[in-house]
């Protein structure tokens, strides 16, 4: 009878965390957003950090955000941003397979922070506070521990920044799309 040593066994159980909803992320995601009637579109960048409540019934995402607005103004906004996700169908997490995965993933986002517009010695400071809606993929198998995920987000923020004199809001809509790292367990 052959038997595998203790060591083996255990990092074999170590490597297969499945996914009961709860997760901590690092994720790297790029924006498509579109301001006030006045600004043209706008391409950014997301680098957050997510992890969620157990169950699935939340997550909580803290981000630092990188937008430019168009061509009509040189000034890039800089912003933070703290967003609580509620996940109405993390019941889904009961079945297997991808579709539950996403369907669970479905969540509608609240967030707000501050916001940083900085350009010829002078620097414009906001706040915002945002709503929106979003899903995660994952890439591969979700119940190993740890895998790669694809990350989408619709998101409406509102803003007392205004990035010139005479100029109104940059209100924002963004479409935000990328790649997540996501470790299975609450990791504190």
């Amino acid at each position: 009878m052959l038997l595998s040593p203790p060591t083996l066994a255990s990092e074999e159980a170590s490597e297969e965390r499945p996914f009961n909803g709860s997760f901590s992320e690092w994720s790297l995601r790029g924006s498509l957003g579109s301001a006030a009637p006045t600004l043209s579109e706008g391409l950014g960048g997301e680098l957050a950090f997510r992890t969620s409540f157990p169950l699935y019934l939340g997550d909580t995402r803290l981000s630092y955000r990188y937008t430019r607005l168009g061509p009509q103004i040189p000034r890039p906004v800089h912003a933070l941003h703290l967003g609580v996700n509620l996940h109405p169908f993390y019941l889904a997490l009961l079945s297997e397979g991808l579709v539950s995965h996403v369907l669970a993933s479905l969540h509608l986002e609240l967030g707000l922070g501050p916001q940083l517009a900085r350009a010829d010695d002078e620097t414009r400071l906001g706040f915002a506070g945002s709503v929106g809606a979003g899903f995660d993929i994952p890439l591969s198998r979700a119940n190993r521990g740890r895998g790669l995920w694809l990350s989408t987000t619709y998101r409406r923020t509102w803003t007392t920044l205004r990035l010139a004199p005479g100029l109104p809001r940059a209100h924002e809509h963004a479409a935000l799309l990328g790649l997540s790292w996501r470790t299975n367990g609450v990791i504190f």
